[in-house]
């Protein structure tokens, strides 16, 4: 049964899995620091600031393993599918879109790094600051993330079309 496996299905298979548990922890963790961690922020400003140290230092560790992950994999998937027959007009527009999202997500992760966590109320409180912070920040990773998701689907769903037509 498993001999019928080539070492290169294999190697995708694995690939494809780093991927997705990559993708998952990286876009999971975000949404748990959203619609977990920050409303806790909001209530008790103080005790979420000595918090987030130790609780940043663990999350960044996830997210450097799943972006490292991302970047491995993504690119033998790129690879395997661009060598390929199968890759259309279709999918390779879409790869690239979903390639220029997740390399937006990859800076922001280095710009808030940057910027470093502030509770809510060290946060500008001028509406067009925050309507940018929302576009800039945890919030972007998460919208973003969802969009990758959702166009990873779509990625398959081409690739399927194509081989079975």
């Amino acid at each position: 049964m498993f001999g019928d496996i080539s070492l290169a299905d294999w190697l995708i298979l694995v690939a494809r899995w780093t991927h997705i548990v990559g993708a998952i922890a990286w876009v999971g963790g975000s949404i748990f620091f959203v619609l977990v961690l920050r409303p806790a922020s909001a209530v008790d400003p103080a005790a979420m600031q000595r918090a987030m140290k130790p609780i940043g230092s663990v999350y960044r560790e996830v997210v450097d393993i799943s972006v490292v992950a991302l970047i491995v994999s993504g690119i033998v998937l790129m690879f395997d599918r661009l060598t390929g027959d199968d890759a259309t007009v279709a999918w390779v527009t879409v790869f690239a879109v979903k390639l220029t999202i997740a390399m937006w997500m990859f800076y922001l992760v280095w710009r808030l790094r940057q910027a470093g966590y502030r509770a809510p109320s060290e946060r500008p409180q001028s509406g067009v600051i925050r309507r940018l912070s929302w576009l800039l920040g945890y919030n972007a990773l998460v919208f973003f993330g969802v969009i990758v998701f959702f166009l990873a689907t779509l990625l398959r769903e081409l690739f399927e079309k194509s081989v079975s037509s």
